[in-house]
């Protein structure tokens, strides 16, 4: 995908979106808000600069992956699509897991959310990391971080 330009990439997901706003019934909505989500994370991936230390993930409102791009493998070690599937939950570090859906439902409701987060790498070593959140971006229902390492 290096040789996709941003232009590209971002007239995909503007039509991903318009897709989504036609979209009836909410199976459709759905799959069309995955879309969304899909090009968007490409979209990312491309803009992001190379080597940057910073990951974005997106989830479901149920707190479950549904996108994340490339970065998290060189941080955390996971492929992203190794991800989709797992909740915020699942790789949170242990000592994190009793607080982490109040602390979800906490983000939800206040839309927006900064701070540091430590998660578990595919490897097992937990991670210390800052983080950003946006709730209802990049559509309504789904939920953005952008996280990197907290000592870059």
């Amino acid at each position: 995908m290096a040789n996709v330009s941003l232009t590209t990439l971002l007239s995909t997901w503007r039509t991903a979106e318009r897709r989504w706003e036609g979209a009836s019934g909410s199976e459709e909505v759905q799959a069309r808000a995955l879309d969304v989500i899909a090009a968007w994370v490409a979209y990312q991936d491309a803009a992001l600069p190379p080597g940057t230390q910073e990951f974005m993930l997106v989830t479901d409102g149920t707190g479950m992956y549904v996108g994340a791009t490339a970065g998290v493998l060189g941080i955390l070690g996971y492929e992203p699509s190794d991800l989709v599937g797992r909740r915020v939950v699942d790789i949170a570090a242990p000592d994190l897991r009793a607080t982490t859906p109040s602390q979800w439902a906490e983000f939800v409701a206040d839309g927006r959310q900064d701070g540091a987060f430590r998660l578990c790498a595919a490897d097992g070593t937990l991670v210390d990391l800052q983080f950003q959140a946006r709730a209802h971006h990049p559509v309504p229902g789904f939920h953005m971080s952008r996280l990197w390492p907290k000592d870059r």
